[in-house]
This record gives structure tokens, C-alpha cells and sequence, in this order.
């Protein structure tokens, strides 16, 4: 990379929500019907559990906002903020979302630049077609690299887990909670009983 393209890739403005610098792929500027502006990545791990024509609040303004047919990635994007890119990034790339998780198709003959958790992820043009590049949105922050077909499900049953250990430990604390109470009851009025 030379200098010129150094100084803008620093130039490239960040999301609000993660302080990350907008790309073109996962972190795409997303604008608002109330003018502001959030990526690709944030907004939909906000509208996770949402539905096409739910509505969620701009996390700025509070103003409210419809998702379109087709989940977050069709919010129409900042292009005032797109122009500012660097020419190696100019070109926006079709993210859609697949249950909880951001899908994005790699083609083979051309190079690509994602930003995502604080790391810049490279995609060099090169023989693989049609890889297909994942974010996700509950689970672990990394990307995975899969054949189109092979794309891996999230557990549902993780927060299940979460929960059962927690009520597992409630239930143990009952217990030994109402096993004191019995004890201290017996101590208390046993004694008593016997001397009548």
C-alpha cells in the first residue's frame, strides 16, 4: 500500500456504535430515515431477534425505523460516506443475513478489505469462487470461511445451558436454604415438645 492510500484508508470516517472504520462489506454506512449513520454490523446485531417491517429505535435519536423486505442489509447506504473510500473499496458488496449471522459471497476476481472487531481482513483476488465469508451476530466475532452450502448453524440450545446452570445453582441454594430452616426448627422446637 503506498502512501497516498494509507492516508485515506485513516481518513475513512467509524461507525458510532463500535469505532470501527466503515468498509464495504460487513461494516457498510447504513443511513437512517433520521440522517444518521450506523455499519452494517452494529444495526443488525441490534435487530437480531426483529423481523422484516418490525421497527427498532435510531440508537441516537430514539426516532423510529421500519426494517425493509430483506432485513437490515436493505437500509439504503451513506454514499456521501462511501465516496469518501479509498478506490480500492469503492465498490459495495451484497451482504445478506441468514438467521443470526452476516453473509457476504467472495468472487474470485477481484480484491476485497473488511474491517471488523478492530482488524482489517484482506481478501485478495485469487482462484477461490464463491467463498462465502460469515460474521456472527450471537456468537463468536470471528469470520469463517465456508463453501457456499456448507454454512455452519449457531447452537440454539447456549442460552438454554446458560440458564439451566443458573437455575441448577438457585436450586441448590434453595435446598440447603430450606434444609437450615428444618434444622433450626427442629432445634428450636424439639426440645420444647419433649419436656411436656
Amino acid at each position: 500500500m503506498g502512501g497516498d492510500e494509507m492516508e485515506q484508508e485513516l481518513n475513512v470516517p467509524e461507525c458510532p456504535i463500535c469505532f470501527v472504520p466503515y468498509d464495504n462489506v460487513f461494516k457498510t454506512p447504513l443511513i437512517l430515515p433520521c440522517s444518521h449513520t450506523f455499519c452494517l454490523e452494529c444495526l443488525s446485531k441490534l435487530c437480531v431477534f426483529q423481523r422484516e417491517l418490525d421497527t427498532f429505535f435510531c440508537p441516537l435519536c430514539r426516532a423510529l425505523v421500519t426494517i425493509p423486505p430483506g432485513g437490515i442489509p436493505k437500509l439504503p447506504p451513506n454514499m456521501s460516506l462511501v465516496s469518501q473510500f479509498p478506490p480500492w473499496m469503492g465498490q459495495l458488496q451484497e451482504v445478506w443475513m441468514e438467521g443470526s449471522k452476516l453473509c457476504w459471497r467472495k468472487r474470485g476476481d477481484q480484491s476485497y478489505v473488511t474491517t471488523t472487531q478492530n482488524s482489517v481482513s484482506q481478501f485478495p483476488g485469487g482462484p477461490e469462487e464463491n467463498m462465502i465469508i460469515t460474521i456472527y451476530l450471537l456468537g463468536p466475532t470471528t469470520s469463517h470461511f465456508t463453501q457456499p452450502g456448507d454454512l455452519v448453524r449457531i447452537p440454539q440450545s447456549l442460552p438454554h445451558h446458560r440458564c439451566s446452570f443458573c437455575l441448577r445453582n438457585y436450586a441448590f441454594v434453595l435446598w440447603i436454604f430450606i434444609c437450615c430452616v428444618i434444622l433450626l426448627f427442629i432445634m428450636i422446637f424439639f426440645p420444647t415438645y419433649i419436656h411436656f
